[in-house]
């Protein structure tokens, strides 16, 4: 299963202040706090860190349909970018820039396709992915539809009905990005 998660660095530098009194013990393990306070740009790792447990959420979810319940310290890292969720293992692998940090979660090695977009006012942040499924599927975007479930899993329906297509999306602030199952 897959998952992603970008993080716009100057949206998230403006609207979380992760320095507050008692932020980075809800959030993160102790071995992941001394991470972030031992790290070179402690923003960039809390970023990152989040970014992994969010990717990591979306791909277990995919794995087992539950209700949307998110807590952080049930994604546990290690120094290998590897994610445990109980006794289930995730590889992690992420992209940091000065702009954002986007990560995608796996189970198993697998082809997909992943993209990041930067998005203005005047598109939908799902355009570059329905652009994506219609060039590789060769299908008219206009039959495509991305839709979430009732546990907010995104899906893609084709001339109204569900495909077996796998797909992450996400988005934050101006940066949008997804990852499909091939």
């Amino acid at each position: 299963m897959i998952g992603n998660d970008i993080v716009d660095l100057h949206l998230a530098s403006v609207q979380s202040n992760w320095q507050r009194r008692g932020w980075l013990q809800k959030i993160f393990t102790e071995s992941e706090q001394q991470l972030i306070l031992e790290a070179k740009n402690p923003d960039n790792m809390v970023w990152k860190l989040w970014s992994m447990k969010e990717a990591t959420y979306k791909a277990h979810q995919r794995c087992f349909p539950f209700p949307p319940k998110y807590n952080p310290k049930d994604f546990i890292s290690s120094v290998d970018d590897t994610m445990f969720v109980g006794s289930h293992l995730y590889k992690t692998s992420s992209k940091i820039t000065k702009d954002y940090i986007h990560t995608m979660a796996y189970t198993s090695h697998c082809n997909y396709k992943f993209m990041i977009s930067k998005n203005d006012s005047y598109t939908s942040t799902k355009e570059p992915l329905k652009k994506y499924i219609s060039l590789h599927y060769k299908i008219p975007t206009s039959c495509i539809e991305i839709i979430k479930d009732t546990y907010r899993i995104p899906f893609v329906k084709i001339d109204g009905k569900i495909s077996k297509i796998k797909l992450s999306y996400s988005s934050h602030g101006v940066f949008s990005s997804f990852m499909i199952h091939l």
